[in-house]
């Protein structure tokens, strides 16, 4: 497979998993719980990140926006949606795996306005971006809910490694 598409796979498959496992993990109580009514609910970003790939997907597939269907409405079940969103990691999947480099170049215009022009390649990307952001609104909600461990949350800024160094290489 060549690289490109690889990243994409990887990239779009490994967040849409990783997604998928704990939104599954995540109390039906919880689903539509916010810290603040200013931010948005498991539910809203699993939707958000579904609804974007489905419409991501269509633009690459047909780039006249008038011949796409309407986005089908979320199931309210979550296990539903989340099936919902794991089909479409496989569509994805089987997507990016018979992309051409004629359908990755080809412009295309979002919504078919004029003053978006994209191509095949700048919709996965968006597709890419708009899964990660969302994976990560989402992984917080799940953090503040308490649903990730016990302990403090300690992030591995990059200088814990680098002063380990000396001692792993005996410089």
């Amino acid at each position: 497979m060549d690289p490109e598409l690889q990243a994409y796979e990887e990239l779009i498959c490994g967040h849409t998993q990783g997604f998928i496992y704990r939104l599954r993990l995540l109390p039906a109580d919880k689903w539509d719980w916010t810290p603040n009514k200013a931010a948005p609910s498991s539910r809203v970003l699993a939707v958000h990140a579904w609804q974007w790939l489905v419409c991501d997907r269509q633009h690459i597939l047909e780039p006249d926006a008038l011949k796409h269907p309407s986005i089908p409405d979320p199931p309210a079940d979550p296990s539903a949606l989340c099936d919902r969103l794991a089909e479409e990691m496989e569509n994805w999947r089987t997507l990016i795996r018979s992309l051409t480099p004629e359908q990755l170049n080809r412009p295309t215009r979002q919504f078919n306005n004029p003053e978006s022009e994209l191509n095949g390649r700048k919709f996965v990307c968006h597709a890419i971006q708009n899964l990660i952001y969302k994976h990560g609104q989402f992984s917080l909600l799940f953090f503040a809910l308490g649903l990730d461990g016990e302990e403090s949350y300690s992030a591995p800024f990059p200088n814990i490694f680098y002063s380990q160094l000396p001692e792993k290489f005996g410089i």
